[in-house]
């Protein structure tokens, strides 16, 4: 197990400059929460070929990250296809948001919005009827 020193807070908590202060090139993730320094160890990378498709239910308590930070990390581990799940809208009720991985970019294009049925060829064949879904 390999030791991590970091540098002391200049008081009793931590503050936003302290914060700043730490090198970008720490072997670990860092976050500041109300004064306290949260360290969080980076996951292995996986070989992003072993996953073929993630798909986000979007959560009332998290929407923003469901809809902005986790995609980027979807797309920066090369995950090729990323469905968005949304079941909290009014209009429709239910609805899943497709993206392919653009190469040129390095991030999400939509390939579609399905409200009533999926089809897709890709990453795999599949055709779901989503009211089934929906109503279980």
């Amino acid at each position: 197990m390999h030791s991590l020193t970091l540098p002391l807070p200049s008081g009793d908590t931590w503050t936003r400059a302290d914060y700043e202060a730490l090198p970008e090139d720490l072997p670990v993730r860092v976050s500041l929460i109300h004064g306290e320094l949260v360290v969080i160890p980076r996951p292995r990378p996986i070989p992003a070929d072993l996953v073929a498709l993630v798909v986000e239910v979007v959560s009332p308590s998290t929407k923003r990250k469901d809809r902005r930070v986790q995609p980027t990390l979807y797309a920066d581990a090369r995950i090729r296809h990323y469905w968005r799940v949304e079941t909290d809208q009014t209009a429709p009720a239910f609805a899943i948001y497709a993206y392919e991985l653009d190469d040129a970019t390095g991030g999400y294009v939509a390939t579609g919005v399905h409200h009533d049925r999926i089809i897709a060829a890709l990453p795999f064949p599949l055709d779901i009827e989503l009211k089934a879904v929906r109503e279980r």
